[in-house]
């Protein structure tokens, strides 16, 4: 059986605690259950036989035949058919609705989650009450404001109760009016610790109480009213939300969500793509732009055997985030808490770039926000350019070209200039402005008063991660360091494997070539709908180069000259034409014109 951390209980031992059992470890309450069971012959060979197989093979199943409850299903198809109340401005609905990434608070412990940008709002660390523009400018408040919801209750056999919730407010374009959404899971109190201990050991000492993050969306929710209230509904007598005058910080890693004509992301309906199967590699104010920027930079030949690339199909990316976390599991990338995220020193190697679209042009530093607008999404990781403006300014060459087509990075190099991210036109680098992956867990206050932390102020700086963390890591790659700058690699480990296995494989002959598609990067293995594909390019039957053999493959920012190895495929869209929004969809690569 595996020791327990910390000193701590498993579920059955807990349970056992709770129904005032004898002190008894985990694995013998198991065995006792096994013992009641009457297994055959001696029970140590049971036992045994039980643990290799994983079932009880003398314990039979008994199936119970499902019996119809007409009484319970009447009422049941009868609410189903009643209207809910409608919401009105000065009452909206309060929907309570599972967090994406904590789900009902089960995952509140895992710091890659609580990082992870939502996939719509791009918000971190946090839930807040999303509302509509309109909505946000009758209340008067704008994102990060306080709001205090009321909900009143009647109840014709106890007193009316009032449930309250003080939460910040985050506008989000394309949310139904009179409507408030508030994810759950949050608002946990977790234990702060000074030092984690060894596996199995006590604590040295008794945990505070850290602050909480985000907001309990369980205080609105009743039995009857699971996953909204409304004014009218069952219980409810009125609903309220008022501006508090106090302000939340918000953890947001995408505040700017216009393309501004850039052609970033490229869409069409289906009609327009059968009338210009092309459309992929126009962008709006193309003849305007020199076609190719002429350059005094030359680098050594890309000569290997195998060229390696990407592609990214947006017409089935979902935004989903599943990359991001398998980049982050595979390349040791830390966790920078709250406060980081707000400076901008997220760590993420893949981002997923949010946009909003529109077919009303609309100037968002104008104030403007689009109305109805559709929501296109597109992972933006190290475009790994033939011709990269990132090795042209570092200094020492810590960035340079592999010849099998890798922007690379020499860690050992790097001494933090950060001219690559400032040349980057991608802004794909991030710089480890502290040791994140060697410090406690947990944070300690220097002055609470002025918020120093002594993770952040470096005399003071604790070095050194708990067994735990440094248990986390994948040994087959590099743990970087403060002042370094990082970026995505193509799991570079990942093909140096490869190659090794090829090289196995050949033994004396010269066959040495990686068999294709035999292996993929991280997040093109997490991907559930297979929008990344990576492979080698030099190869014209591998699924990498068929996928850049398509009309919809275009490249980011070609005019500059940077030569990405990174393609995206062109969304295309089909919305029925008889359908109120159908003019809405497949706008994102129309040009947004700022309005007069």
């Amino acid at each position: 059986m595996i020791l327990a951390l910390f000193g701590g209980l498993s579920e059955i031992e807990l349970l056992n605690a709770l129904l005032g059992g004898p002190k008894t470890e985990g694995p013998e309450l198991v065995q006792q259950t096994f013992r009641a069971t009457n297994p055959p012959g001696d029970f140590e060979t049971a036992w045994s036989q039980f643990l290799r197989d994983g079932f009880a093979s003398h314990v039979q199943i008994q199936d119970q035949s499902p019996t119809f409850n007409a009484n319970a299903a009447g009422p049941l198809v009868q609410n189903s058919w009643a209207p809910p109340p409608t919401p009105a401005a000065d009452s909206p609905e309060i929907v309570l609705v599972g967090s994406y990434a904590m789900d009902d608070g089960l995952y509140a412990n895992n710091g890659w989650l609580q990082e992870l940008p939502d996939p719509i709002t791009k918000l971190t660390w946090d839930n807040a009450a999303l509302m509509s523009p309109a909505f946000a400018k009758r209340l008067g408040v704008q994102t990060g404001d306080l709001v205090q919801i009321a909900i009143n209750e009647k109840s014709a056999r106890l007193k009316p109760a009032k449930r309250e919730l003080v939460i910040a407010a985050l506008v989000s374009p394309g949310h139904v009016d009179n409507s408030i959404t508030i994810p759950l899971g949050y608002a946990r109190k977790m234990p702060e610790f000074s030092a984690l201990p060894y596996a199995g050991g006590a604590l040295k000492e008794e945990p505070k109480i850290a602050e909480q993050n985000g907001f309990n969306g369980y205080l609105l929710r009743t039995a009857a009213n699971p996953h909204f209230a409304v004014t009218g509904a069952q219980g409810v007598e009125s609903v309220k939300v008022t501006k508090v005058g106090r302000t939340y910080p918000l953890s947001i890693t995408q505040e700017h969500f216009s393309i501004e004509g850039r052609g970033l992301v490229r869409e069409a309906t289906l009609e327009r793509y059968r009338a210009d199967n092309d459309f992929a590699k126009k962008i709006p104010g193309e003849e305007e732009r020199p076609h190719q920027l002429p350059s005094i930079y030359t680098h050594p030949p890309l000569d290997a055997p195998q060229q390696w690339g990407m592609t990214v199909d947006l017409n089935v990316c979902t935004g989903c985030s599943a990359c991001v976390i398998a980049c982050q599991s595979e390349n040791n990338i830390p966790i920078v808490g709250k406060l980081q995220v707000a400076h901008g020193r997220a760590m993420h190697w893949i981002r997923i770039d949010r946009y909003y679209a529109s077919r009303k042009p609309f100037d968002q530093d104008r104030g403007d926000w689009p109305e109805d607008p559709e929501i296109v999404h597109e992972p933006m990781m190290c475009q790994h350019c033939e011709n990269a403006p990132c090795e042209t300014v570092c200094p020492v060459n810590a960035t340079v070209h592999s010849e099998d087509g890798l922007n690379v990075m020499a860690y050992n190099r790097c001494i933090g200039t950060r001219y690559c991210s400032n040349n980057c036109p991608f802004k794909v680098r991030r710089f480890n402005y502290f040791d994140y992956n060697q410090r406690p867990v947990g944070k300690k206050k220097i002055a609470g008063a002025l918020s120093i932390y002594e993770e952040y102020f470096a005399p003071l700086t604790t070095k050194g991660a708990p067994d735990i963390i440094k248990m986390q890591k994948n040994p087959n790659v590099t743990v970087r360091m403060r002042g370094v700058m990082e970026k995505c690699t193509f799991c570079v480990q990942r093909i140096e494997e490869a190659k090794i296995a090829a090289h196995a494989r050949a033994g004396a002959s010269a066959e040495t070539l990686i068999p294709r598609d035999s292996f993929t990067t991280a997040c093109a293995q997490a991907c559930p709908t297979e929008a990344i594909v990576f492979g080698d390019i030099k190869d014209p039957e591998s699924r990498v180069s068929k996928m850049k053999k398509q009309d919809r493959n275009y490249r980011l920012l070609e005019y500059l000259n940077v030569n990405t190895r990174t393609s995206y495929l062109a969304r295309i869209r089909n919305p029925n034409p008889k359908m109120p929004d159908a003019a809405n969809i497949g706008v994102a690569s129309l040009e947004e014109k700022v309005p007069e």
